[in-house]
């Protein structure tokens, strides 16, 4: 199923858009967009699928998605055409990412919103520790004019690039601490599990591709990532099992082992551990379409 490419509908005079949505259901079905798109949810719970990853989320939680993702938020409680309570609110923002860029181009200071706006190519979710701070000022945005809107986002984005507990919700995202630090050591390791995932990869191989002990790769790994090295390759190796599952001409069994997987059972663990689904459940999840478009 090919994602939708929908056109969101912004005024000529509008560098940023912001909607106030209060619907029974989020927009269906997958769809990408070339706006970047921030949504503060107000009420409703489910799952956010981004490109080959899915996360659950639920009422005041924060999303950054980046230009041209693929992505949908689906309900929990699907009432499709359905009349009775709403269960579906939120607040987005959409706006130009290259516009806004290069508009910060001959600014040094901007350096860490650029570096955000990059990486919310793999989807972001924004931590709880500025979670509430970042709520009350999107809430705030639908009751500015336009240029108090403009100076409002460029104050949200300079929190959140600030923020050392950002969540890449793809598993092929960068594994960085902070937007604010380059770190060539793991992004060397990042670039060769992307490249090698289906091959069999083992700590002392990593490690010395470093220069460093397994132990002391270990540590350094979780410290930046806040993950576990062994984590991180199976997040990457469901990450491209749910890829080819979206395109829906793989079976379960190719899709496990075309992702480095030789254990059908260890697959089927896995998978449910990331993704909280069956591989099953995940591609009749991400097959599903509205009976009203």
């Amino acid at each position: 199923m090919q994602p939708l490419h929908f056109k969101v509908p912004k005024l000529e005079e509008e560098t940023i858009r912001v909607e106030c949505w209060d619907l029974d259901n989020f927009f269906e079905p997958i769809h990408y967009h070339e706006e970047f798109q921030i949504s503060l949810i107000l009420e409703g719970e489910g799952s956010l699928f981004v490109a080959e990853s899915v996360v659950p989320f639920k009422k005041n939680e924060i999303f950054l998605l980046g230009k041209n993702l693929p992505h949908v938020f689906r309900n929990k409680h699907v009432n499709f055409g359905g009349a009775g309570h709403k269960k579906s609110k939120a607040v987005s923002v959409f706006f130009n990412q290259d516009v806004l860029k290069n508009s910060l181009n001959e600014i040094p200071e901007a350096y860490s919103i650029k570096r955000l706006i990059d990486f919310a190519i793999y989807g972001v979710k924004i931590s709880d520790k500025i979670e509430e701070e970042m709520s009350i000022k999107l809430r705030a945005l639908p009751e500015k004019n336009s240029f108090e809107r403009f100076l409002g986002l460029l104050d949200i984005l300079q929190c959140i690039s600030r923020d050392n507990n950002l969540n890449f919700i793809s598993s092929l995202g960068v594994p960085i601490h902070s937007v604010q630090e380059n770190l060539p050591k793991i992004n060397l390791v990042f670039e060769y599990i992307r490249n090698h995932f289906s091959e069999r990869i083992t700590l002392k191989q990593v490690s010395e591709m470093v220069n460093m002990s397994p132990t002391a790769f270990c540590r350094y790994f979780k410290y930046k990532s806040q993950k576990t090295f062994s984590r991180f390759l199976i997040e990457v190796r469901i990450a491209n099992a749910c890829r080819l599952l979206y395109q829906d001409d793989f079976n379960t069994s190719e899709c496990c082992y075309s992702s480095g997987y030789n254990n059908l059972s260890n697959f089927h663990k896995h998978f449910k551990s990331v993704t909280g689904m069956t591989p099953l459940e995940y591609r009749n999840n991400i097959l599903k379409k509205t009976s009203v478009q």
